[in-house]
């Protein structure tokens, strides 16, 4: 499985044979990765917001994939949630039309992790499931046993508690397969507060 609409933070930006057309973009997001490695997020955010306007114009969508995904860690990390997942968003529709499975799954891990951080658990569901059929395809244990504790962990927030442990068990067994033993104690401590829970629902 390999990415090829997401590339590792400023690497992109440092490529050699840069088309004349998009040097001065380049430039700029070479100039804003700086920036956020200097911890000037605000700065970086302004200069990417920049060169975005550019690629876009030229329709360079792998640069505007790596550029939205790294405006989206910057809104979250100023706690910029709507901008943060609108990023993200946009990002996840490239990769998505690029059949890009490895990059899709990242992304929309991240936008799973601003809907928790939210309490928003509902509307992690899409993008869990989304996530699990890739790790299915792709055979990636470690993946899906998360994308099944996320899935757990919306439907006990919503009082399914049979389905939540359903999916507690599923992750369990993948991790135990897999001989994570310490992420496997923490599905099974999950697991029993969700069966206390389901045996309280079941006397009341």
């Amino acid at each position: 499985m390999k990415k090829e609409i997401l590339t590792e933070r400023g690497r992109l930006f440092e490529s050699v044979g840069v088309p004349e057309d998009l040097k001065e973009a380049y430039k700029l997001a070479l100039k804003a990765h700086q920036h956020w490695i200097d911890g000037r997020v605000l700065d970086a955010i302004e200069l990417y917001q920049e060169a975005l306007k550019l690629f876009q114009e030229k329709g360079a969508y792998k640069e505007v994939a790596n550029i939205l995904e790294a405006l989206g860690d910057m809104y979250h990390l100023r706690g910029r949630m709507k901008e943060c997942l609108r990023a993200y968003k946009a990002c996840l529709d490239i990769c998505e039309d690029f059949e890009d499975e490895l990059s899709t799954a990242v992304i929309a891990e991240k936008i799973v992790h601003v809907y928790r951080r939210q309490r928003e658990y509902e509307k992690m569901l899409p993008y869990l499931h989304r996530i699990l059929e890739i790790a299915e395809k792709f055979g990636d244990a470690h993946r899906a046993a998360r994308a099944m504790v996320g899935i757990g962990d919306v439907h006990q927030a919503k009082g399914d508690f049979q389905t939540a442990k359903e999916a507690y068990e599923i992750a369990l067994k993948i991790y135990e397969g897999m001989g994570a033993i310490e992420l496997a104690k923490v599905v099974k401590e999950g697991l029993k507060q969700v069966e206390e829970k389901l045996k309280s629902s079941e006397n009341t």
